[in-house]
């Protein structure tokens, strides 16, 4: 299985009803990428141990993208995990 991960750096719909995330990951050396990953409906998305919802996501947030190549050549997710917040100490 294929991970990527990066700052969530936009959530959107095409007009198909197809959604995507896009990545914004910096590579060694400071050259940015960006990476569109298709998000399907049975994508498991999680924060720490708890499932959430796509639209939960928010922009900047750090994430790590299990995926897989469709056989129209797309990234299609299988997993999202995104970093849990974090609890200031007491």
């Amino acid at each position: 299985m294929s991970v990527i991960w990066g700052n969530l750096d936009r959530i959107d719909q095409d007009v198909h009803g197809v959604r995507w995330i896009q990545l914004r990951t910096v590579l060694q050396g400071g050259t940015a990428i960006r990476t569109r990953v298709v998000v399907g409906g049975k994508v498991l998305i999680a924060r720490g141990i708890e499932r959430v919802d796509i639209s939960s996501l928010r922009e900047g947030e750090i994430v790590e993208v299990s995926y897989h190549h469709s056989q129209d050549g797309f990234m299609e997710a299988e997993t999202i995990y995104v970093q849990p917040e974090r609890v200031p100490a007491a």
